[in-house]
C-alpha cells in the first residue's frame, strides 16, 4: 500500500475537526451552565462530562483540568470585548457612551450565560482572565474620560462612570433580557445614569 493511501482524506479530516469542535463547544456550554447554577467549586470534572454527555478521555484531549474550561469561557469575551473597544475609542466623545453600550449589547446577544459568568467570577480563579480584563477596564476608562473631557458626565469624573458601568451594565441587561426594545431600553438607561440631560 502507498503512504498517500494511509493518510487521511482532507474530507474526512474535515469532518473529524468539525466533531471535535462541537464536542468542545458542548463541553464550554454545559459547563457554563453548570458554573452559574452550582458555582465553580461544586462542580467537577465528573460533573461536566455527565453533562455534555462526554467521556473523560474526551475531556482531556480539549482541557488539563477545570481552571482550562473556565479560562476558555471567559477570555474570548473580553478579548472580544477589546476588540470592539478599539473601534470605539475612534469615535467622537458624544458617541463613545453609546458605543460602549452597543459593545455590551453585542457582547450579551453572542452570550449571555458568559457575562453572567464573568460578574460572578472573582477571587482566587480572577487570576485567569485578569490580563484582558485589565486591559478592557482602561479601554473603558479611557472612553469615559474623553466624555468627561466633553462636559458631558453628571458625575464629572470618567473613572466613576467606568465603574458604575462596569458594575451595573450587565445587571441592567438581566433587567430586559426578554423585553424586544432592550437596546433602546438599555441604552436610556445607562444615558441616564450617566450622561447630563442637556447633553
Amino acid at each position: 500500500m502507498s503512504s498517500s493511501a494511509a493518510l487521511p482524506s482532507p474530507v474526512t479530516s474535515s469532518k473529524v475537526a468539525s466533531r471535535q469542535s462541537r464536542t468542545r463547544e458542548r463541553i464550554l456550554a454545559e459547563s457554563t451552565r453548570l458554573f452559574l447554577t452550582r458555582g465553580y467549586d461544586s462542580v467537577s470534572v465528573d460533573a461536566i462530562v455527565a453533562a455534555a454527555e462526554v467521556a473523560r478521555s474526551s475531556f482531556y484531549r480539549f482541557f488539563a483540568n477545570r481552571e482550562e474550561v473556565l479560562a476558555s469561557i471567559m477570555r474570548p469575551v473580553f478579548e472580544t470585548g477589546i476588540g470592539m473597544m478599539a473601534e470605539v475609542g475612534q469615535r467622537p466623545p458624544r458617541e463613545v457612551m453609546g458605543g460602549i453600550c452597543d459593545v455590551y449589547l453585542r457582547l450579551w446577544s453572542a452570550s449571555p450565560d458568559t457575562l453572567r459568568l464573568v460578574t460572578r467570577t472573582g477571587g482566587a480563579y480572577f487570576r485567569l482572565f485578569e490580563d484582558l480584563h485589565r486591559r478592557f477596564r482602561e479601554q473603558l476608562i479611557d472612553g469615559m474620560r474623553r466624555v468627561e473631557a466633553a462636559g458631558l458626565l453628571l458625575n464629572d469624573s470618567g473613572i466613576n462612570s467606568a465603574r458604575i458601568i462596569a458594575r451595573t451594565a450587565v445587571p441592567v441587561l438581566e433587567v430586559y433580557r426578554d423585553h424586544p426594545r432592550i437596546d433602546t431600553l438599555f441604552h436610556q438607561a445607562m444615558n441616564g445614569l450617566l450622561i447630563k440631560p442637556e447633553a
